[in-house]
């Protein structure tokens, strides 16, 4: 009896101690970061383009005569705040909503569209959108390949990368007049990407490269943190391609740490160390 008396204080201390560093890991990591992503700002890009920055994925309005083109919708109150900007600016124009990806973060806010077309990338299934993100505010439409779209004196292209990078089917939407790109969760400004389930960290670098030939890129509207040019694309690739170099050399860590010490991270879930974990997994 004393032995087991002895075990339950023992786990119950250690059980204390995982809880106190649980709660100082939210407080100096976590807590910071998700209230800086609720934080939504409202950037006029021209007359027929505003962008919301912020409140989960970044988001865009694309305004035409009789179409109205929205990249992401978001999550919690941002979500809300997006639609009552699109119904706004649309009237009684036809609403198209692309979704780069299936996270929540991004696609939250479909369940305000309801009747409205939503298209998401083709490698999805309904089975599993269902499963991974639920019934409500289902895509309508699944992208195989690519779509063009006119849009008043602009085209947009919406494309389906069409294999495993971020998710399964990683959508981007290009803007030719424009020459800008809504690039989802395939490029980050400034913060570490979360490298879970079928994410590949070399598809990120041959994603980046594609994109750079497909496309005369001069604005990036990445998935989160500010809008910015081509160098935010090239700031990513070199990203990945140090943390490449520290996979295989363990003598770069910390001066690669350093290097991305500014960049928004969450420790064992986005960041350098889980970046590089996730190359030498490809590695074995």
């Amino acid at each position: 009896m004393k032995k087991l008396l002895r075990i339950l204080k023992w786990s119950g201390g250690v059980l204390l101690v995982l809880a106190i560093i649980g709660f100082i890991l939210f407080k100096i990591y976590l807590d910071p970061f998700l209230t800086k992503m609720k934080q939504v700002s409202v950037v006029q890009y021209d007359k027929e383009l505003t962008l919301l920055v912020g409140g989960g994925g970044n988001s865009g309005i694309l305004v035409s005569d009789s179409l109205v083109l929205v990249v992401d919708t978001k999550m919690g109150d941002a979500a809300e705040q997006l639609y009552k900007k699109v119904k706004e600016l649309a009237g009684n124009k036809h609403i198209l909503v692309v979704n780069t990806h299936i996270h929540p973060d991004h696609i939250t806010g479909n369940k305000y569209y309801s009747g409205q077309q939503i298209i998401a990338g083709g490698n999805y299934t309904p089975e599993g959108w269902k499963k991974e993100a639920g019934a409500e505010g289902m895509p309508t439409q699944w992208l195989k390949d690519r779509m063009d779209i006119r849009m008043g004196s602009d085209t947009a292209t919406l494309l389906n990368m069409g294999k495993n990078i971020h998710t399964a089917s990683d959508v981007v939407v290009y803007l030719h007049r424009r020459k800008l790109l809504f690039a989802g969760d395939i490029i980050l400004n400034k913060a570490a990407p979360i490298l879970f389930g079928v994410a590949d960290p070399d598809a990120y670098l041959s994603a980046l490269d594609d994109l750079t030939k497909q496309f005369d890129i001069k604005t990036i509207i990445p998935g989160h943190g500010p809008i910015g040019e081509i160098e935010i694309l090239d700031a990513f690739r070199q990203y990945f391609l140090d943390m490449k170099t520290v996979a295989a050399d363990n003598s770069k860590e910390d001066e690669l740490e350093t290097k991305y010490s500014d960049w928004d991270q969450i420790p064992f879930i986005m960041s350098p160390g889980t970046t590089v974990r996730a190359f030498r997994k490809k590695g074995k």
